[in-house]
């Protein structure tokens, strides 16, 4: 069975909520990362921001690749999660932090940043996507195996 690469319409809404995302990592010495973090969707694929001071950074560095697991904010029992490698840009006109800002701070400009500050876009390039519903008596109907690792 091939791997999902695409996100299945029956958990696409979690994406369209003010959710947060859990990112796990590996940091240079081969412990895991884990942090929680705001997210943006595009439509194809999940960014979101840190500094180049942060540990989050310099791990990204290290090994590009990442989970995201995205709980649905309604049934954190209902979830997405999201593997793949990280691709790092700059953010030097702040206009993707400020993004962030305006949807869940409902704020104009990141207000936050200390001067000196050099923020990086952080792109999930996604290479498998695990949608699950557990603990619920709801029935999940798609043509897809939704639970489905493919590893």
């Amino acid at each position: 069975m091939p791997k999902l690469t695409e996100i299945p319409s029956s958990h696409y809404d979690i994406l369209e909520k003010k959710g947060f995302a859990h990112v796990a990592c590996v940091m240079p010495n081969g412990l895991l990362s884990n942090n929680t973090v705001a997210f943006v969707f595009d439509g194809k694929t999940v960014r979101f921001s840190t500094l180049k001071s942060r540990q989050k950074y310099r791990n990204f560095l290290y090994d590009s690749r990442v989970t995201v697991l995205i709980p649905d904010p309604d049934n954190a029992w209902r979830y997405l999660e999201i593997r793949g490698n990280v691709e790092i840009e700059n953010d030097e006109d702040r206009s993707f932090i400020n993004t962030i800002a305006q949807r869940y701070m409902e704020m104009e400009q990141y207000p936050y940043d200390q001067p000196g500050d050099e923020r990086v876009i952080l792109t999930v390039n996604i290479k498998q996507v695990r949608a699950q519903v557990v603990h619920t008596e709801e029935v999940v109907q798609t043509d897809e195996d939704l639970s489905y690792d493919g590893l």
